[in-house]
């Protein structure tokens, strides 16, 4: 019997297998469905969180408590409406090609853990959290309701209906309108209670957004409806703080912050006494964050905390402590996201700043497959948080004085540990991830859910190594991972390699973790490897757990550095001896497209063949806040525009490149494809493409997904082999 020894758990080879493409994307999925939105309740041990136990899509309310088991509150996919049916569903052409439903997108918890409440197909529900009885609907409108909000004692609901909070008393039953904000007031973005239940805290925007046309074909006739989405030209919005009796009355405006009205917005956040408002705003250049306490009694701002950073600062989290007394966010400003207390008292000269944690790692919430949360001041003093310490490529879960002494380690097991405990320090959370095992729930050290399918253990997972180089550019250190082929390293053999590039840009992949930072790709590249491929899988500069500069390191000039990181893992490979450096070829998704084209473009010798979806090729086309943040903006830097964009350099295309899309891509839109296809053709260029005209940025479909990953597997396959 022959083993693989894969992080701490051994499989036994012995009946498993890789399963064939088809199988693999076949609902339920073998790894199953991982739980989301995991969420305490302030004043209560209950746990909240989104799932499907079966490995479908549709995602179902669960609860738990400590020493108990998940509960299922909801089965709202057996729960049908006429009145839901949409002109997509009326239209017998384009019903045909529906996505299949997510299910709930969100919920809220009740302060004492009593009720939940949620929005399905546009209207709101509560269901007790006991489960004893099955979930209210409240509402049958045609105006949808979304972000509901219980007020701080449980018994009433707001939430937004026709752009205004309204609010319901869940024992009365009275329904009451609020707000009457007008076109020149602004239209609400966000909205909380304050903590005395007495007045709400509004964020508005000013102004009208960029309208845009997003054409459906599938059809008798072609629709293109409009949606809000900006460009990398158009300026950042402006925005005011109001707050109003939660009864109604006076809408008084808080003053502009002194970065000025058009700033980038962060949440409000209510002091527990209900006097005064935290909010974060980063000015229009980003390149500067304030974090601002409002007394809500004069509407006067003052600056609890600053950073400035000359590339762009990143969005801090923040909150107050317990008691009111402090302020506690994150801050790069030593290199490292870490986190700071701030004292906000009244008098000017009471006011002091000191670090609480520190060290050559990062301590903030990122994505890593899953939303690593971010630290917690529990009311036991301890201030709570994940950090990278134990090194890039896991996450482990502390506790640390407020005064920066006493850290602990409260997390063993090797891989990521994303930890979030009650507000009274007394339970934890904890989502955990193995390169073995995909995320799972766990509750006070218990396991709450099981996600991977019993058949999990029959798949024959690839062997992963890490490895680190030096960028070809500037000789920086690198990090990577490579996904072993059956019988690598028992011969002298040379295997064909296939690149990786994970997606965003700032994401991390480079993990001791099932599934990295996407499940779905992950699969796709552990069949590849099951195929003779070593997949070399890179966290180029950009990517999130490296400290600031690592970050920033695409300033003015993305596909410059971070391409050079690439390569660096070209040579790297030559230097290894067990890849055949005349076969590699390179895919992505997203920025992971971005880079693939570029590659092809500025290093066309380097890789035999390109496959790049959903692809960034002209950044002026691209969302304003993503690209002023890297690029600023084009009338002040068209340079780095250019030098930025696949679609400059297409003319080095000499390499076979297949190029995906779906055509409802609302993220990156439709138009980069067609304009970089185009441009090819007019340069005599042969390019392979596809697109998929029901998908959108990330494609959700069983059916999708097995065309494109066998349409790019065969294409790979063509080249490399």
């Amino acid at each position: 019997m022959r083993a693989i020894f894969l992080g701490l758990l051994t499989l036994s080879t012995v009946d498993a297998q890789m399963w064939p493409l088809e199988r693999l994307y076949a609902r339920p999925y073998v790894w199953g469905t991982r739980p989301e939105q995991v969420a305490w309740a302030r004043r209560s041990p209950v746990l909240g969180f989104l799932w499907n136990e079966e490995g479908h899509r549709f995602l179902d309310l669960y609860v738990a408590r400590p020493g108990g088991k998940a509960l299922r509150l909801t089965r709202l996919e057996e729960l049908k409406d006429e009145f839901w049916l949409t002109p997509e569903d009326k239209d017998a052409r384009r019903r045909n090609y529906k996505l299949p439903s997510v299910g709930l997108a969100g919920f809220e918890l009740s302060e004492d853990g009593v009720r939940a409440a949620f929005v399905y197909h546009g209207d709101l529900f509560v269901v007790a959290a006991d489960g004893a009885t099955a979930p209210r609907r409240l509402t049958r409108t045609r105006a949808p309701e979304s972000a509901p909000r219980f007020s701080p004692d449980g018994t009433k609901l707001a939430t937004l209906r026709g752009g205004q909070i309204h609010v319901q008393d869940l024992t009365g039953g009275e329904l009451w309108q609020i707000t009457d904000l007008t076109a020149r007031e602004g239209s609400i973005f966000s909205y909380s209670w304050s903590p005395d239940g007495k007045h709400f805290a509004i964020l508005a925007r000013k102004g009208t957004l960029r309208q845009m046309p997003l054409p459906n074909y599938s059809g008798q006739f072609v629709e293109a409806p409009l949606f809000s989405r900006t460009v990398a030209s158009d300026e950042a919005a402006e925005w005011v703080v109001y707050v109003i009796p939660a009864t109604g009355g006076d809408l008084r405006a808080m003053k502009a912050a002194p970065l000025g009205a058009k700033v980038n917005p962060g949440a409000l956040r209510w002091s527990p006494d209900s006097r005064r408002l935290l909010w974060s705003v980063i000015g229009a250049d980003h390149k500067k964050q304030q974090i601002l306490a409002y007394d809500t009694a004069t509407g006067e701002p003052s600056i609890v905390a600053e950073d400035v950073d000359e590339a762009w600062v990143f969005a801090s989290a923040y909150e107050w402590s317990p008691d009111g007394g402090f302020v506690y966010f994150n801050s790069e400003r030593d290199g490292n996201a870490h986190w700071y207390a701030a004292r906000t008292g009244e008098r000017a000269e009471a006011k002091e700043l000191r670090q609480i944690t520190r060290g050559p790692f990062e301590s903030k919430a990122e994505q890593v497959g899953f939303v690593c949360p971010d630290a917690r001041w529990a009311d036991d003093g301890w201030l709570y948080f994940n950090s990278t310490e134990g090194g890039p490529s896991e996450r482990h879960f502390y506790r640390v004085r407020a005064d920066g002494s006493g850290k602990e380690k409260l997390s063993r097991q090797a891989g990521l540990n994303c930890g979030l405990v009650s507000q009274d320090g007394k339970h934890t959370a904890m989502m955990r991830a193995t390169l073995t095992e995909p995320f799972d729930l766990y509750l006070d050290g218990q396991r709450l859910t099981q996600s991977p399918r019993p058949e999990f253990a029959n798949v024959n997972w690839p062997e992963t190594k890490f490895v680190t180089f030096a960028s070809r550019g500037d000789g920086a250190t690198v990090h990577a991972k490579m996904l072993l082929p059956p019988g690598y390293g028992a011969s002298a053999k040379k295997w064909p390699c296939i690149f990786f590039v994970h997606g965003a840009g700032i994401a991390t992949s480079v993990l001791k973790q099932w599934g990295s930072y996407s499940e779905l790709r992950f699969v796709f590249n552990a069949w590849l490897a099951s195929q003779g491929y070593v997949v070399m899988d890179v966290d180029y500069r950009g990517s999130t757990g490296y400290g600031r500069d690592w970050r920033t390191g695409v300033y003015l000039h993305m596909g410059g550095k971070d391409l050079e990181d690439i390569l660096g893992a070209v040579d790297y490979l030559k230097g290894a001896g067990t890849v055949d450096t005349a076969r590699i070829g390179i895919w992505g998704v997203s920025y992971g497209g971005f880079m693939t084209n570029m590659a092809m473009f500025l290093s066309p010798g380097t890789f035999r063949a390109g496959s790049a979806w959903a692809a960034v090729n002209d950044w002026e086309n691209y969302n304003a806040g993503y690209t002023a943040q890297r690029l600023n903006s084009p009338a002040a830097n068209p340079e780095a525009y250019r030098r930025s964009s696949p679609i400059t350099f297409s003319r080095g295309l000499q390499n076979p490149l297949l190029m995906i899309h779906g055509m409802g891509d609302s993220n990156v839109l439709f138009q980069d494809a067609v304009q970089l296809t185009e441009k090819l053709v007019q340069e005599g260029k042969m390019v392979e493409t596809f697109y998929y005209p029901q998908e959108d940025h990330a494609f959700v479909r069983d059916e999708t997904l097995r065309d494109a990953f066998r349409r790019t597997a065969e294409f790979l396959e063509r080249h490399l082999k």
